[in-house]
C-alpha cells in the first residue's frame, strides 16, 4: 500500500511538470496522468509481490468455483494457532512437522513429517534404517529431512515392557535386535492394506511450529511411540506412507495404558495435552488442492465458530468410556441425515440418519456397498472396476490358503465422460440442518500406476454382512468415511472436549439448482404393479409370493394365478367330474339290483 502511494504522488509530480511543458489543453494531460498512474501501479504490484495473486492460486480457485457453480464461503476468523500443512505429490495425504527430542550439549532436536491422522491413534515415525532402504519409487526424505535417528536423542528410550502402546497389536517381547517391544502396525486404508514392524519407545515430542512458542504455553510431552526400522517387510506393504516419515494418529483416546513414563490424557492424544490450559482442546484442517496452502488451526476463532455446523457427543465415545465395553479408543464420528445425489435422498426407506467417520488417513470417500450402488446408479459418468495390481495394492487374502487377495473396486471415468458429468453430493448433520456439499469432481486423482485418472469412490462392508453375522461391535457397523479429498470443500474442526466434529462449506452451491450439477441417470419408467425405488433408480416388482397361489408376470409385472394353481384347479374339477359320474354309475347299478331282487322276491 505504501509503495502503491507512493506511486501515485509521483504521477502526480509528473503531471505537474508535463503542466508546465505542455499547454496543449487539459485532455492531453488528463491522457497523459492515466498512462503515467496505470504505468506506476503496475510497477508497483510488478515490485510486490503481496499485491500479486499467485497464478497457480487463482487457476484453482477459477477452476473452483467454474466448474462447481457455487460462490465462496466466508471464512471463519483467525484462530489461536495456525500451523502449515504439506501435501504429498498426489494430494492424497497432508503431512505437519513434528519435533522429536530436545537440544542440549548431547542431544539434537529432529524433525519428522507425519501423516494427520484422525482415523488412528499410534505416532509412527521411520527411523534412519528404513530410509537406508529408499529408492526413486519409495522415499522417506521429504521436505529436505532427514529420517529420525534415535541415537541422537538424549530423551529417547526403548519401551521394553511395551506400557502405553495404543493400538499396536502382535506385539514380540525379547527379540534378537529389537530392544524394545516389536509390533505391527497394520492399517485399512481406502480398501488396502498398509503394515510395518516398529519398536515401541518413549519419547519427547511437539508440534514443530509450536517449538518457539513456549511462552505462549506450549510444552513438550513425552509420549510412547512406534519406531519403523523394519528391514524385512517389502516395500510395497509400505507404500501408503510413501513421501512421508510417518504417522502422527489424532482419534480419540479412551484408554489406560497402564504404568510407566506416559500418561493417557483422556480423550486426548498425547500432542493435544501439551497445549496451554487457557487454549480450547479444538483443533481444525482446511485441506485444499496441492497447489494451494492448507493449514492446521488450533483453537477457536477469533470471530466464533458462525455457519460451523456441529454434531452431536457420539454414543461410542461414552459407551467406549466403560470398562466393561473393553474399547480404548474411538473414531471421529458423526451421524448425518439426507444424503442426496441427483436430489435424491439416498436414505429414503433405509434409515433416517448414519453413522459417519472423518479419516484423514485416507483419502477416498468411503461408502457401505448399499449406498455405494445407490450413487453408481445415479452417476452414468462412473465406470467401476475390479483391480488388484500385484505387487502394489497389498489386501486381504481371498481364500484360506491366501493364494489369492481380494480385488479393490476402482472407480474411472466412463468413456466420453468428464470431471464436469459428476454430480455434487449433499448432506445434512441435522434434520432440518443446512446442506453441506461434496462436489464428486474433488475426488479426481491419479495415483494408480497406469496413469489413468479415477474418482477417489470407495465400497466398503455391506451392511447385509453385518446383520447376518451378528457383529456387537459398534466400531465395525459399516460407517460413511471422508477421506482427504472428500474434506476439500469442507472446513472441519474437532472438538475433543465435547467429542464433536464441526464442519462448514467452503463453496457454497444454489440449493435449488445444484442437483442439476453433471450428469444425472434418467429415472427408469415402471409397469404394471412395479413400484419405483428411487436411491437405487429401479423398478422393484410387486412381491406376489405375498398372494397365496400367485406368481409375477413377467412380460406385464403383475400379479397372477400361477400355472400349477390352474392346474391343479382343472385336476381336482376332473377328479370331482369323475367321480360323479362313477358315483352316478353305482348308484344305478345298486338300484337295478335291488329293483330285481325284490322282484322275485315278489
Amino acid at each position: 500500500l505504501v509503495k502503491l502511494s507512493y506511486s501515485i504522488w509521483w504521477s502526480f509530480k509528473c503531471m505537474a511538470v508535463l503542466d508546465r511543458w505542455q499547454d496543449r489543453g487539459c485532455g492531453m494531460r488528463r491522457q497523459a496522468w492515466v498512462c503515467m498512474l496505470c504505468l506506476s501501479t503496475v510497477m508497483c504490484m510488478q515490485q510486490d509481490p503481496a499485491l500479486q495473486v499467485d497464478p497457480q492460486a487463482r487457476d484453482a480457485l477459477h477452476r473452483t468455483t467454474s466448474e462447481k457453480f457455487g460462490e465462496i464461503a466466508p471464512a471463519l476468523g483467525p484462530f489461536n494457532h495456525s500451523i502449515p500443512l504439506h501435501s504429498t505429490p498426489h494430494g492424497k495425504h497432508y503431512m505437519v512437522d513434528v519435533q522429536l527430542g530436545y537440544n542440549s550439549n548431547s542431544s539434537i532436536a529432529q524433525t519428522a513429517r507425519l501423516i494427520v491422522d484422525t482415523g488412528s491413534g499410534d505416532i509412527v515415525i521411520f527411523g534412519n534404517v528404513e530410509c537406508s532402504k529408499d529408492s526413486g519409487k519409495y522415499n522417506h526424505l521429504v521436505g529436505g529431512l532427514p529420517c529420525y535417528d534415535y541415537q541422537k536423542s538424549k530423551s529417547f528410550k526403548f519401551n521394553v515392557e511395551g506400557l502405553g502402546q495404543r493400538v499396536n497389536h502382535e506385539c514380540q517381547y525379547d527379540q534378537p535386535g529389537h530392544p524394545g517391544a516389536y509390533c505391527k502396525e497394520a492399517l485399512l486404508i481406502d480398501g488396502y492394506k498398509a503394515e510395518a514392524m516398529c519398536e515401541l519407545a518413549w519419547e519427547d515430542v511437539q508440534l514443530e511450529d509450536l517449538a518457539s512458542s513456549s511462552s505462549s504455553g506450549f510444552h513438550p510431552i513425552r509420549t510412547d511411540i512406534c519406531i519403523v526400522n523394519d528391514t524385512s517387510t517389502e516395500l510395497y506393504k509400505l507404500r501408503y506412507w510413501n513421501n512421508t516419515q510417518g504417522t502422527l494418529g489424532l482419534f480419540y483416546h479412551v484408554c489406560d495404558p497402564g504404568q510407566g513414563e506416559s500418561k493417557c490424557e483422556t480423550p486426548f492424544p498425547p500432542l493435544l495435552s501439551s497445549w496451554p490450559s487457557w487454549m480450547p482442546r479444538i483443533f481444525s484442517l482446511d485441506l485444499n488442492a496441492p497447489q494451494v496452502e492448507s493449514w492446521m488451526y488450533l483453537g477457536a476463532p477469533a470471530g466464533g465458530w458462525k455457519d460451523m455446523e456441529w454434531s452431536e457427543t457420539q454414543p461410542i465415545a461414552i459407551v467406549a468410556a466403560s470398562s466393561s465395553y473393553n474399547l480404548r479408543y474411538a473414531f471421529h464420528s458423526l451421524e448425518i441425515f439426507h444424503l442426496q445425489v441427483c436430489g435424491v435422498d439416498l436414505f429414503d426407506n433405509f434409515s433416517s440418519h448414519w453413522t459417519a467417520m472423518v479419516d484423514t488417513g485416507a483419502a477416498c470417500l468411503s461408502l457401505p456397498q448399499e449406498l455405494f450402488d445407490m450413487v453408481l446408479s445415479w452417476t452414468p459418468a462412473l465406470h467401476c472396476v475390479p483391480e488388484l495390481v500385484p505387487k502394489f495394492d497389498f489386501t486381504d487374502c481371498a481364500n484360506s490358503a491366501c493364494t489369492e487377495s481380494k480385488n479393490l473396486t476402482i472407480c474411472y471415468l466412463g468413456e466420453g465422460s468428464g470431471e464436469e458429468d459428476l454430480p455434487v453430493l449433499s448432506f445434512r448433520m441435522s434434520e432440518e440442518g443446512p446442506l453441506l456439499y461434496l462436489p464428486l469432481s474433488s475426488l479426481m486423482i491419479n495415483d494408480r500406476p497406469s496413469g489413468k485418472p479415477r474418482v477417489c469412490l470407495n465400497p466398503t462392508d455391506s451392511i447385509a454382512m453385518y446383520r447376518t453375522e451378528q457383529i456387537k461391535d459398534l466400531l465395525y457397523f459399516p460407517k460413511i468415511s471422508f477421506g482427504t479429498l472428500a474434506l476439500r470443500n469442507l472446513f472441519t474442526s474437532f472438538d475433543m472436549q465435547a467429542m464433536s466434529v464441526g464442519m462448514k462449506n467452503k463453496i457454497v452451491f444454489d440449493p435449488s439448482t445444484y442437483s442439476e450439477i453433471g450428469k444425472c441417470s434418467v429415472p427408469v419408467t415402471c409397469q404394471g404393479a412395479q413400484t419405483y425405488y428411487a436411491p437405487m433408480n429401479t423398478c422393484l416388482d410387486p412381491d406376489c409370493e405375498q398372494f397365496y397361489f400367485h406368481e409375477l408376470d413377467q412380460e406385464t409385472k403383475t400379479c397372477r394365478l400361477n400355472n400349477a394353481f390352474l392346474v391343479s384347479c382343472i385336476l381336482v374339477l376332473l377328479s370331482f367330474s369323475v367321480a360323479e359320474v362313477a358315483l352316478s354309475e353305482i348308484y344305478e347299478t345298486l338300484s337295478r339290483k335291488l329293483m330285481r331282487n325284490y322282484a322275485s322276491s315278489m
